[in-house]
C-alpha cells in the first residue's frame, strides 16, 4: 500500500502549501485506499490538507517528524529499505533540506519536487542537482511554458531533456462554488513582505496604486472592488476606495463576471481562469526568484490574460478591457486537471 507524506513550507505567501493541497485532495478522492499524510511548517495547514496534518514548526526536526532520526528513526530506515510496504514517498514543493533528502534516500524512501518556475540561473543551479535528489520533478505548468521561459537558454535546456523532469500542469485546488457578481478583486497572495523589497514592490506599495485605480474605477461608475486580504498581511491597512475580503476562501469569490488583478503568482492566476474570470497581471517584485513576469508574458501572449503596468492608470485600464481572446481555451485546459491526474499515477506507481 502507498505510504504518501507531503511536506509544504510557509513561504512569502501559501503558495506551495496550496499547490501540495491540490495535489492531496485529488489523490485522496482517487485512490482512497492510500495512506497520506501531510507535515506543514504553516499553522495554516489544515486549511488546505484533508488528510492528518501535522505542524512541524521551523526550527524543529523534520528527519525526526518523518521518523528517520535516532534509535526509533533508525529502526524505521531499516525496514523501509527491506520491507516495500514500510517505505514512504515524500513530496516537496520547490524547497527541500539536502541532508533530510539524504537520510530519506538512504533508507529507501522515495522522494518526489513539484518545482515552480524560477528565474534561469536560480533554475539551473536548482535542477542541476535535483537528480540525485528525486526519482521525478513536476513542474506545474504547460510544456509550452516550461519551453517560453527557457528554450533559449542552452545550458539550462539541455538540463530539462532528462526524463525525470515533466511539465503537467496547470492544476489547482477545485473550486467550491462560483459567484457570478460583477466585481474587481485586486490581490497581494497571502500578504507576505519580503526583507529589503523595493518601496514599490512593497505590500504597500502596491496597495497604494490599487487604491489609484479602484479611485478611477469608482468615477467609471464601477461597484464591487475589493482587496482580498492575506493572512500575512498587516491589520493597519488605511484604504479609501476598496472594500477587504479575507484570501482563505478567495475563490469561491471568483466567477466568469470577476475581473481579478494578481502579481502573477501560480495558484491564484490558474484559480482565476479555473472560474472563468478576467486576469490582469502586473510587475512583481525583482529580488524573489519566481519567474513571474516571464509567465505574465507567457499568459498574454497566449491570449489568456492582460498585462499591465504596477500603476494605478494603467491598472484601470486593463481592467475595463474586454476578456482576453483565449481565456476559455484556458479555462478548458485548467479545468481538465490533467497535472493531477498524472502526478497521482506516478505517486502511486513508484
Amino acid at each position: 500500500m502507498s505510504h504518501i507524506v507531503f511536506f509544504g513550507i510557509n513561504g512569502i505567501g501559501l503558495g506551495h502549501i496550496a499547490r501540495l493541497g491540490a495535489i492531496q485532495r485529488y489523490l485522496t478522492d482517487a485512490h482512497p485506499d492510500a495512506t497520506v499524510e501531510a507535515l506543514c511548517r504553516s499553522t495554516m495547514g489544515d486549511n488546505f490538507f484533508t488528510c492528518p496534518c501535522k505542524n512541524v514548526p521551523k526550527g524543529r526536526d523534520l528527519a525526526q517528524a518523518l521518523g528517520v532520526r535516532g534509535f526509533p528513526g533508525m529502526i524505521n530506515t531499516l525496514s523501509s529499505k527491506y520491507i516495500p510496504s514500510r517505505r514512504k514517498t515524500v513530496v516537496f514543493d520547490t524547497w527541500w533540506s539536502r541532508s533530510i533528502i539524504k537520510k530519506l534516500k538512504r533508507g529507501g524512501h522515495r522522494t518526489v519536487l513539484v518545482m515552480q518556475s524560477f528565474k534561469p540561473d536560480d533554475m539551473h543551479d536548482i535542477l542541476r542537482i535535483a537528480p540525485e535528489c528525486f526519482e521525478h520533478v513536476f513542474f506545474p505548468c504547460q510544456p509550452e511554458e516550461i519551453e517560453y521561459h527557457y528554450k533559449s537558454h542552452d545550458k539550462l535546456w539541455a538540463l530539462l531533456q532528462n526524463p525525470i523532469f515533466q511539465a503537467v500542469g496547470p492544476f489547482v485546488r477545485p473550486l467550491d462554488k462560483t459567484d457570478e457578481t460583477e466585481k474587481v478583486i485586486f490581490t497581494l497572495g497571502g500578504g507576505g513582505e519580503k526583507e529589503g523589497e523595493d518601496p514599490r514592490y512593497s505590500i504597500r506599495g502596491y496597495l497604494e496604486q490599487y487604491d489609484k485605480a479602484a479611485k478611477i474605477l469608482r468615477g467609471k461608475g464601477k461597484e464591487n472592488l475589493y482587496l482580498a486580504k492575506g493572512p500575512l498581511m498587516d491589520d493597519d491597512i488605511d484604504l479609501k476606495h476598496l472594500e477587504t475580503i479575507e484570501t482563505m476562501q478567495l475563490p469561491n469569490h471568483f466567477g466568469s463576471n470577476t475581473t481579478v488583478i494578481t502579481r502573477g503568482t501560480y495558484n491564484l492566476t490558474w484559480e482565476a481562469i479555473q472560474a472563468g474570470a478576467k486576469l490582469v497581471t502586473t510587475t512583481r517584485s525583482a529580488i524573489l526568484p519566481e519567474f513571474s513576469d516571464s509567465r505574465n508574458q507567457y499568459l498574454e501572449t497566449r491570449g489568456y490574460a492582460y498585462q499591465s503596468e504596477m500603476e494605478g492608470a494603467a491598472l484601470a485600464e486593463a481592467i475595463q478591457r474586454e476578456k482576453p481572446i483565449h481565456l476559455n481555451e484556458a479555462y478548458e485546459l485548467v479545468n481538465a486537471r490533467p497535472g493531477l491526474a498524472q502526478i497521482t499515477k506516478a505517486l502511486i506507481d513508484i
